[in-house]
């Protein structure tokens, strides 16, 4: 994550001899704009993730009733999947808040550390079955496209479903490079 480095870079600066080193009051503003960024891509993640949820909800809502058929299931299934997600985005928005970055380096490395370390748990774990889940819900939905839609739009149902899901599994792929390479950085840092 580039703004950890600048930030590290800065504080470093400050101990180092000759070179101008950085006042605490920039390494202050440093700091409050690269948590601004981090909590923009959460809000933008659980933005993102919520319009989804409220689109599938209004899709359930008018064409699968309340009645339980293997559509309705799939729905559910990828609703639930993104509503866990936006809970476990939301709960991290307010751990990463919960950093105090007034402290010293090595008590804010190690408060950063362990944010990093549940996130990876949500990485590599949470989130892959969460996805596995929203695919299965997709796919029972598909035995109802092949039978309500013709040919033609069922197959641009798998087609760009598929494709979608894969353009999607790649972004997460390098969000979590990133946070995972923030995890490894501060542990680094921490030996």
């Amino acid at each position: 994550m580039k703004s950890f480095t600048n930030l590290e870079q800065a504080w470093q600066q400050q101990s180092g001899k000759g070179a101008q080193r950085p006042m605490p009051e920039q390494l202050m503003l440093l700091s409050e704009e690269q948590a601004k960024q981090v909590k923009a891509k959460f809000r933008w993640t659980i933005g993102l993730l919520s319009l989804t949820v409220y689109i599938l909800i209004t899709y359930f809502a008018t064409y699968a009733g309340f009645s339980f058929t293997t559509f309705s299931i799939g729905l559910l299934l990828m609703i639930g999947s993104l509503a866990i997600r936006i809970v476990l985005e939301w709960i991290s928005t307010l751990q990463f808040q919960q950093l105090d970055r007034l402290v010293d380096f090595s008590t804010f490395l190690q408060q950063s550390t362990a944010f990093y370390s549940k996130r990876r748990i949500l990485h590599l774990v949470i989130t892959p079955l969460l996805y596995a889940t929203y695919i299965i819900g997709f796919v029972l939905l598909l035995p109802v496209f092949k039978q309500e839609f013709s040919n033609g739009v069922y197959l641009y149902f798998v087609f760009s479903g598929f494709g979608s899901l894969g353009v999607l599994a790649w972004f997460i792929y390098k969000a979590n490079r990133k946070e995972l390479a923030v995890l490894k950085k501060l542990q680094r840092e921490a030996l």
